[in-house]
C-alpha cells in the first residue's frame, strides 16, 4: 500500500510566509495609491501645471479606486 506523503506545518510555513509577505506588500501599495492620489485631488491648477498635469488627469487618476493601477 502507498502512503501518502507527510505534510506537516513546517513544510507548509515558506509558502504561508511567502503569501503573507505578498498580501503585506500588497496592502501597502494600496496604501500608497490611496494616499497619493488624495494628494494629487488637493493640488491646485498651478501645480499640475507644474507636474505637467491638467484638471482631466487629475480628476481621472484620482478618481481611480486605490486597487487599479
Amino acid at each position: 500500500m502507498d502512503s501518502l506523503p507527510l505534510v506537516t506545518p513546517t513544510t507548509q510555513t515558506p509558502s504561508r510566509r511567502l503569501r503573507l509577505r505578498r498580501l503585506v506588500a500588497l496592502l501597502a501599495l494600496w496604501r500608497q495609491r490611496r494616499a497619493s492620489r488624495r494628494l494629487l485631488q488637493q493640488l491646485d491648477g498651478r501645480a499640475l501645471a507644474d507636474l505637467g498635469l491638467n484638471l482631466a488627469d487629475q480628476y481621472r487618476e484620482g478618481g481611480k479606486p486605490f486597487w487599479r493601477k
